[in-house]
């Protein structure tokens, strides 16, 4: 079914009810955009596809790949979706001189690509439900389903533009009202805004109506539409949080903003995580879960590994690490699994000092020709739910897998707090959801002052956000804790340019980022 179509090779969106794209191409066979966006029941399923979009896009690794191992949180030396390209540094590993490669000849685009069009297939999908709604006047069986239609169509303009600007440096504002035949760029900070107000919109008609979204949209679980308002607060906090590309800009967010919208954001009060069931990839695709937390293909990298315990030495030393024993419950001793796992993933079978996240292999896993920095003796097992490694579970695609968690929300609403300096003694309370409930460590109070609660607050930050999307390299990025030379944001897609024959660029070495927008 043709629907609109945006603008450039990044802005196509001939997409079916169901998902599947094509590129610029018309099916005879298939009704036009008046009658489709006519179809109550193709404009519904319109407004779930979006959701997939996003999540599939969000969790994609062509671009979380490069920007997690990047980050130093997870570790991988293979190329596949060019991680071993981009995460690799200089001789004295001090430095990485990689610039995204933005040139239509070269491998490494894709990772520029991905996020770009997957988030603006998203927005279209989204875009097409809201001008239906909105412009045609179109009902979809009652008030009820019709605002439940809207108010995920606005939730998911705000996902897919709040991903334009927390990854590019500029992009397309594009809604309802957009005129397609003449879009212009906007700074990245204009398409920020524009995200913001999205979810504003999306929360106030989730807050004003009455639904639950049916589990399919979710891929087996559904939201009240005060749940769906919580997820908008939760996505606006995050965006706002990690839209800065340096310390500086992270100095200057509007932190009380962001105490507002995560004060009514998904942990605010019954807790939930905004979550998806993965199906194997047919569908609904988990990607970085499926490589990072499995202990033959991705590690958790030393730096973070050495925080958890000061035995595991960073960078790798030769021989390798020793078997943890952590006081943070979530890697104990680091053992998992079973004895008869032990050829094939080297780990230490299970015992009563298991962690929960996190387990430990004597086997080093990565080429050693390519940097023996890559090799990590820890791996991320946390949303393994099999607990062996089984292909029925997330090791192949399959299981429970949260976009944004409760935790999440929980730090974003801590760190508001300490660097709005308003409420020390509740952002204890918050970090102390993660550091004491999960990982048995001493509780944080309001008397660490601002300094103490920064320094535990970015402990469970790089714990809690692995497997989160890309969520750990903006955190690290923003605290300017990315390894020199390290792109900051990436460029309009060299497809999107040559469509309109603008000069190719990127970012990346001497100049990783943008200037901050006026």
């Amino acid at each position: 079914m043709r629907m609109t179509t945006f603008r450039g090779l990044g802005l196509v969106a001939v997409l079916t009810v169901t998902g599947c794209k094509s590129l610029d191409i018309t099916n005879p066979n298939a009704p036009d955009a008046s009658r489709a966006l006519a179809d109550p029941a193709a404009i519904e399923a319109v407004a779930a596809g979006s959701v997939r979009q996003f999540i599939n896009a969000y969790e994609g690794n062509n671009a979380v790949a490069p920007l997690v191992t990047m980050a130093q949180s997870y570790s991988a030396s293979w190329n596949n979706f060019n991680m071993n390209f981009y995460s690799s540094l200089d001789a004295d590993g001090t430095r990485n001189n990689r610039s995204w490669q933005n040139d239509p000849a070269a491998a490494g685009r894709t990772s520029v690509e991905q996020y770009w069009e997957g988030y603006y297939s998203s927005l279209s999908l989204a875009t097409n439900v809201l001008k239906a709604i909105r412009k045609n006047g179109l009902v979809i069986n009652t008030t009820a389903d019709t605002k439940r239609a809207e108010a995920i169509a606005l939730l998911m303009q705000g996902a897919a533009l709040s991903g334009i600007a927390m990854n590019y440096d500029k992009g397309y504002i594009i809604d309802e009202d957009a005129d397609l035949a003449n879009l212009t760029y906007s700074n990245r900070k204009q398409v920020r805004d524009a995200a913001l107000a999205k979810f504003d919109n999306a929360i106030a008609i989730a807050t004003a109506n009455s639904f639950t979204t049916p589990p399919a949209w979710l891929n087996g679980h559904a939201y009240t539409n005060t749940q769906i308002a919580q997820v908008a607060n939760t996505m606006a906090a995050y965006l706002l949080a990690n839209w800065p590309r340096t310390g500086a800009e992270n100095t200057a967010v509007d932190w009380t903003k962001v105490v507002s919208y995560a004060s009514k954001g998904i942990s605010s009060t019954t807790p939930f995580d905004f979550k998806f069931e993965g199906d194997g990839c047919s569908a609904w695709c988990p990607e970085v879960l499926v490589w990072f937390n499995s202990l033959d293909t991705g590690r958790l990298h030393t730096r973070v590994a050495n925080m958890l315990d000061a035995s595991q030495k960073t960078p790798w030393p030769a021989g390798g690490n020793p078997q943890p024993d952590s006081p943070d419950k979530r890697l104990g001793d680091g053992s998992f699994g079973t004895a008869g796992m032990i050829a094939g993933f080297g780990n230490v079978p299970k015992t009563a000092k298991a962690g929960t996240d996190f387990a430990y292999s004597s086997q080093a896993i990565f080429n050693m020709a390519r940097g023996s920095y890559h090799q990590s003796n820890i791996g991320h097992v946390r949303y393994d739910a099999t607990g062996v490694q089984s292909p029925t579970g997330i090791y192949s695609g399959y299981g429970t897998v949260p976009v944004f968690s409760a935790a999440q929300n929980d730090l974003l609403w801590a760190e508001g707090l300490i660097e709005s300096n308003t409420n020390l003694a509740l952002a204890a309370t918050k970090i102390n959801n993660t550091r004491v409930g999960r990982g048995g460590l001493a509780a944080a109070a309001a008397g660490d002052g601002q300094a103490g609660l920064r320094t535990k607050l970015r402990y469970e930050m790089e714990i809690e956000l692995l497997g989160l999307g890309a969520a750990p390299y903006y955190y690290r990025r923003r605290v300017d804790g990315l390894v020199t030379g390290t792109p900051r944001e990436m460029p309009v897609p060299a497809k999107e340019l040559g469509v309109f024959g603008q000069p190719l660029y990127t970012w990346g070495g001497a100049t990783p980022n943008s200037p901050t927008p006026p």
